[in-house]
């Protein structure tokens, strides 16, 4: 996508497309503050955690007189911003340093601003506050984003110079996205901003306006309508959330760790459950791997849903792993046939190329650069991060159920006996164990066997490379290639037959005849039939068969009921081989539904990967 063009006029950043300015010409800072933060003033002492959100992200001015005025508390504040011509940190820069404002504050967002791509961009800017910077038009963007806001900020260009930013549909797509009783500021009170609040269900007062202005709007939402698209796709709603909240997590690889990580870090105390004798025995205990996303052309959703999880995960690791467990060295994909060829090239004309790098003369195939991708030790990653929680290994899970007060019982077994732990909360990040604990549910998820082979190290490389197979870089003079794809197989033992599939997959790299054999390790993971991951709230499957039975000739209807699910109960699993960041993802997600956050993800996306797919679909064909 296209960054903005900026120019300056008295040290006072202006658009030239939209030849206006982003701020107030003689008190910016002044504007800010009196326009859209004294709106969360006036709640500021009667509640603990705030989503603001905003239409025109800008320089971030608004955000940053916000982190002012939360940085020093122990509050929390989700700022979820839309920005259709995001402005580069080259130029963000100019602009501070001419503001003489907010130095360390913009210098922080500076460097943690994300590459420039369309899309829902979550960053962590201190432990209490949280950025999902959304990068795209406000009529696409809205309609995939999901909470109820506290307060909303209208702060895009005037309505002479943008006028698509403020139509009825985007009033109703606000007030969507609003709390009862939210407030709505914007410095604007022309004629279609007033009468677009009036039609959207706001109550609307003008204000005084801040310096020469002589009135700004204030409104407050006082109804709405319930959305009606995809109603069974509608987030679960938590209880029991409390400063003394518990939660199980039934798995302790890199998706169950990393869900611990994102609950802990926000007050719920975890347990992990996991039915081995040590953690990452699976399909996350491999000794080198690496972080990339599946790449596919820019619009399909299976893609664009990597490469969400992808840059979520390269911010995790790089917030949470050191140089022991994961070197940022990039990755290389190799178009080794003509179908991928038109792939790469389609990533790297999009607006990607600040993630990607396209060398058409690279040998032995045109290659794509992934610039952040990174090789990893999943063993040891997972085991620092198995060191910040109470893992309780052989304890394999046997059944849960919900008690009156709330809480769930859970029954492992343990020593060949039975025991039962209780909670608020379940997870289930179990991985190709899965196929087991939901066999009996419209769940359709398989294991897939796997098999890497270790190989004295052979070629130089300093980044994970791919192609029909891979090969890692040296660790200790040993090379990790791989890997073998059985779906349904359930062999734990080691094959030579697999050594040989995985030496043939890189011809094009290795001497296969002088290559020497150390040993090779066998793994499972679970996968989905449509390759996505399983993430999201546990559906009640008998209530979704009775209630939508009929969704053959109902699924356009606008009155469809809404979904139940089992209580606090949430799955976290089916990875496959992308599991290093589609994991990470999955984590954010449980986060967002049990601290009933902004989705970290656009709802399209979050339908794509929510657990009751598979059954809506038979349902919509009426095939049950």
């Amino acid at each position: 996508m296209n960054t903005a063009i900026i120019n300056f006029k008295d040290k006072i950043a202006c658009n030239e497309e939209f030849n206006d300015i982003y701020f107030n010409t003689s008190d910016p800072l002044g504007e800010s503050k009196y326009v859209f933060a004294s709106a969360v003033d006036e709640i500021f002492e009667d509640q603990d955690s705030f989503i603001v959100a905003e239409l025109g992200f800008g320089a971030g001015l608004n955000f940053l007189t916000l982190c002012n005025k939360f940085k020093n508390t122990d509050k929390k504040l989700h700022f979820v911003s839309i920005e259709m011509t995001p402005i580069s940190p080259n130029d963000l820069q100019e602009i501070y340093k001419k503001l003489n404002a907010f130095k360390l504050l913009s210098k922080k967002l500076i460097s943690l601003y994300p590459p420039i791509i369309s899309g829902i961009h979550r960053i962590e800017f201190s432990p209490n506050i949280t950025l999902d910077l959304c990068f795209g038009e406000a009529k696409e963007i809205l309609p995939e984003l999901d909470f109820e806001a506290d307060v909303w900020f209208m702060d895009g260009f005037a309505p002479s110079k943008n006028s698509s930013m403020w139509d009825e549909e985007i009033f109703k797509e606000v007030a969507r996205l609003s709390k009862i009783e939210a407030v709505i500021r914007t410095y604007s009170c022309a004629k279609i901003v007033r009468e677009n609040f009036i039609k959207s269900g706001f109550e609307l007062t003008l204000l005084k306006g801040y310096g020469k202005k002589r009135q700004m709007s204030h409104a407050v939402l006082k109804h709405k309508t319930q959305s009606s698209v995809n109603p069974w796709f509608q987030r679960a709603k938590t209880t029991n959330l409390s400063k003394n909240s518990h939660a199980i997590i039934v798995g302790a690889g890199i998706a169950g760790l990393a869900t611990a990580y994102e609950l802990s870090k926000n007050g719920i105390r975890v347990t992990l459950m996991e039915k081995e004798n040590s953690v990452a025995t699976n399909g996350s205990g491999n000794i080198s791997g690496a972080l990339m996303p599946l790449i596919t052309k820019p619009e399909v959703n299976l893609g664009r849903m990597h490469l969400n999880a992808f840059l979520q995960a390269v911010r995790f690791y790089k917030n949470t792993l050191s140089k022991q467990e994961i070197n940022f060295t990039g990755c290389i994909e190799y178009a080794y046939d003509e179908l991928l060829k038109r792939r790469y090239e389609s990533r790297f004309s999009d607006d990607s190329k600040g993630i990607f790098d396209y060398d058409e003369s690279a040998k032995p195939y045109p290659a794509l650069l992934i610039k952040d991708g990174a090789h990893v030790c999943p063993i040891k990653a997972c085991k620092k991060l198995a060191k910040e929680f109470e893992v309780l290994l052989s304890y394999k899970y046997l059944s849960h159920k919900h008690l009156k007060n709330g809480k769930i019982s859970i029954k492992f077994k343990h020593d060949k006996k039975t025991k039962s732990i209780k909670a608020d909360f379940l997870i289930f990040a179990a991985g190709s164990e899965s196929t087991e604990i939901f066999g009996d549910k419209d769940i359709t998820i398989s294991s897939v066997r796997g098999q890497v082979t270790h190989i004295e190290k052979i070629l130089n490389n300093t980044m994970p490379l791919s192609a029909l197979g891979y090969i890692c870089p040296a660790k200790n003079n040993i090379q990790i290639i791989g890997a073998t794809y059985a779906r349904g197989d359930i062999d734990p033992n080691p094959r030579a037959d697999d050594d040989n599939e995985n030496l043939n997959k890189l011809s094009d790299f290795i001497d296969i005849k002088n290559t020497r054999i150390i040993s090779q390790k066998v793994g499972f993971r679970s996968y989905s039939a449509d390759r996505f991951p399983i993430i999201g709230a546990l559906h009640d499957e008998e209530y979704y068969k009775s209630v939508y039975k009929d969704l053959f000739w109902t699924k356009h209807k606008a009155n469809n009921a809404l979904p139940k699910y089992e209580q606090n109960v949430f799955v976290n699993f089916a990875h496959g081989s992308r599991g290093l960041g589609t994991a990470i993802l999955g984590a954010k997600l449980i986060g967002d539904l049990v601290l009933n956050r902004p989705l970290c993800i656009e709802k399209s996306l979050f339908n794509d990967l929510h657990p009751a797919r598979f059954l809506v679909r038979k349902l919509k064909r009426a095939k049950i």
